[in-house]
C-alpha cells in the first residue's frame, strides 16, 4: 500500500472506543462487503484512496453506488432490513473515519423496520428482580438503568467523578452529554438509587474510575449487564417468550412507555433520556418540568417502599396554575380575534379528531377548537413515542 491506512487501525480504535457488539457489527460488515467485491479490505480501502483524490467524480462516488448493490444482493440472500443495514455500517463507518465519507442515494441502506424482539419487563417484573438481586450492583442496574433510561454505551462508561453530589435533596439532576448523539441528557436519581450509590461507592476500588469497574481497569461491557439482567429474570422467574430477547435497552423502553402513559410533553421525555430535541423548543423546557415530570414518573416506577419525592406543587398551586392557563387563552383570543378564531377552526376541520368532533358538536366554542388542535397533537405526539419505543437502538447485544 502506498498510505499509511490500514483496516486494522480502524477496528483497533473500534475496540478501545466501542462495545464488542459493535466491532463485532463492523467486522462482519466489511469482511461480508469483501466477500461480495472479491477484493479484501485493505484493497478495498486503497480503491477508496485512489477514487476519493480522483477528479474524476463518477470514480469518486464508485463506491457509494457499489455499498447500494451490495445492500440490494443481501436483501437477495435472505437477510432481513435490518441485518442488510448493520452489515453496510462496517465499511461507512471505515471510510468515514479516513475522512472519506460514502455519497449514495438510495435511502434503502439506512432503512429500518420496529423489532419486535425486545421484551419489556412490567414495572412488577423489575421490582421482582430488584428484590432477588443479591449483589448491590445488581440492584444498582435495575435501580438507576430505570431512573435514567440511557443507552447502555453511556451507562456502562460513568465515572464515579461523574456522579452528582448525592448530598443533595431527591430527586437529583443526573446530566450527561450522549454518546450516539452528541446531546445533553437531563436525567434524575431517585432517593432509593441514591441510598444504593452510597452504599456502592464504598466497595469500589480507588484505582478504577468507573461505577461499573471491570478486573482490566476499565468499565464492564455491555455483554456482561445483559447477562446479568437474564440471571435476575431467571431467578425472579420471569418467562421471557421463545425469539425475545431481554437487555438493557428494556429499561429505556419501559421508560418512554411510562411517559407516554403519563401523557408527559414529548419533548421533555426526549431530554430526560438524551434524544434530540429541535433547538427552538429547548428554550421553552425548563429543569423544573423536568423534575415534576421525573417525580410523576418515579411514583409509578419506584422499586421499594421508600417514600416518593412530592412534587412541588400543591392544590392551591394547581389551582392558580389553571387560573393562569385560562387567562393565557382569553388573552391569545383577545390578541387574535376573529383571525385566530378562523384559523383555529380550519386545522381542526384539517385533522382526523377534528372531522369527528365537528359531526356531533358543528358549532364549537374556542375552547372546543383549542380542546381538539390540544388532543390532535397529543394523538401525534403517542405516535411518536410508540416509534421511539419501537426503536432497536440499532445495537445487538444479546
Amino acid at each position: 500500500m502506498t498510505t499509511e491506512m490500514k483496516v486494522e487501525d480502524f477496528l483497533q480504535y473500534i475496540q478501545q472506543s466501542r462495545s464488542k457488539s459493535t466491532l463485532k457489527e463492523y467486522k462482519a460488515g466489511i469482511n461480508k462487503f469483501s466477500e461480495y467485491f472479491e477484493k479484501t479490505p485493505n484493497e478495498i480501502l486503497e480503491m477508496r484512496r485512489r477514487d476519493w483524490v480522483s477528479d474524476d467524480l463518477h470514480q469518486k462516488r464508485r463506491f457509494g453506488r457499489e455499498l447500494e448493490k451490495f445492500h440490494k444482493w443481501l436483501l437477495d440472500q435472505g437477510y432481513a432490513i435490518n441485518s442488510a443495514r448493520t452489515l453496510c455500517l462496517g465499511l461507512r463507518q471505515l471510510f468515514r473515519y479516513f475522512e472519506m465519507p460514502m455519497t449514495y442515494l438510495s435511502r434503502e441502506i439506512s432503512k429500518t423496520i420496529p423489532t419486535t424482539k425486545d421484551y419489556i419487563p412490567t414495572i412488577a417484573q423489575l421490582k421482582k428482580m430488584f428484590e432477588v438481586a443479591s449483589q448491590t450492583r445488581d440492584k444498582i442496574i435495575v435501580s438507576m438503568g430505570l431512573n435514567l433510561g440511557w443507552r447502555i454505551g453511556d451507562f456502562v462508561k460513568i465515572k464515579k467523578d461523574m456522579l452528582p453530589d448525592l448530598k443533595q435533596d431527591t430527586p437529583i439532576l443526573f446530566e450527561l452529554i450522549t454518546e450516539k448523539e452528541n446531546v445533553i441528557a437531563k436525567s434524575f436519581l431517585s432517593a432509593e438509587t441514591i441510598e444504593l450509590l452510597k452504599e456502592y461507592l464504598r466497595t469500589l476500588p480507588k484505582t478504577n474510575p468507573y461505577l461499573f469497574p471491570s478486573n482490566r481497569e476499565k468499565y464492564i461491557d455491555a455483554d456482561t449487564i445483559n447477562r446479568a439482567l437474564r440471571k435476575l429474570a431467571k431467578k425472579a422467574e420471569i418467562h421471557i417468550p421463545k425469539g425475545k430477547r431481554l437487555r438493557f435497552h428494556c429499561f429505556r423502553k419501559r421508560f418512554l412507555s411510562e411517559c407516554a402513559n403519563l401523557h408527559i410533553d414529548l419533548n421533555t421525555a426526549k431530554v430526560m433520556v438524551g434524544k434530540d430535541v429541535e433547538e427552538s423548543m429547548l428554550a421553552y423546557l425548563s429543569e423544573v418540568d423536568h423534575k415534576e415530570a421525573f417525580i410523576r414518573l418515579h411514583a409509578r416506577m419506584r422499586l421499594t417502599e421508600m417514600p416518593i419525592e412530592k412534587s412541588t406543587e400543591s392544590e392551591g398551586e394547581l389551582q392558580a396554575e389553571i387560573r393562569r392557563l385560562n387567562r393565557v387563552i382569553s388573552g391569545i383570543v383577545a390578541l387574535g380575534g376573529q383571525e385566530f378564531v378562523e384559523k383555529a377552526k380550519k386545522i381542526v376541520e384539517m385533522s382526523e379528531i377534528g372531522k369527528m368532533r365537528l359531526k356531533t358538536k358543528p358549532k364549537m366554542t374556542i375552547i372546543d377548537l383549542l380542546e381538539t388542535i390540544g388532543r390532535n397533537k397529543e394523538l401525534q405526539q403517542q405516535k411518536e413515542y410508540a416509534r421511539m419505543i419501537a426503536e432497536n437502538n440499532n445495537n445487538n447485544h444479546s
